[in-house]
């Protein structure tokens, strides 16, 4: 077993127990999705693909260019600090400081790309979690959100 595969295993049992773990907390109330919706297709949708990452392990550890561990690195200092900034500054900030350092300081896109982007997207997953799914997002020492 190389490592790719090892690696999509390792994920596709992750995305099975998150999706286990949702299912209990219910995905539709009577009128509405409930709160273990999102986390249910997440996890779901990790497990699928970690299972056909899996399958095609062999074929990808051949073909792959070398992993830049530099980059990897920063992607998960980037969400690690995603989650340690959701409450105290709050779901819309976390998620603007989020996109934004992503696409300045990984992606290298321009100043004015990477807010317009950031500013876009926090605002759709601050609505579609808000008034969608009904999830109590935090709203951090700001008040925002």
């Amino acid at each position: 077993m190389n490592a790719a595969r090892l690696s999509a295993i390792c994920l596709a049992a992750v995305g099975l127990a998150a999706a286990a773990m949702a299912w209990r907390l219910g995905l539709w109330t009577m009128d509405r999705p409930g709160p273990g919706l999102f986390p249910f297709a997440a996890g779901a949708l990790l497990f699928a693909t970690s299972i056909a990452a899996a399958i095609q392990g062999e074929i990808a550890e051949a073909e792959d260019e070398p992993v830049d561990r530099r980059r990897l690195l920063r992607y998960a200092a980037a969400v690690a600090g995603f989650g340690l900034a959701m409450k105290p500054l709050g779901a819309v900030i976390a998620t603007l400081g989020l996109i934004l350092g992503v696409l300045r300081g990984i992606e290298n896109r321009s100043w004015a790309h990477a807010l317009v982007v950031a500013v876009v997207l926090a605002a759709l997953s601050w609505g579609v979690f808000r008034y969608f799914l009904s999830v109590p997002l935090p709203v951090g020492i700001l008040g925002i959100g």
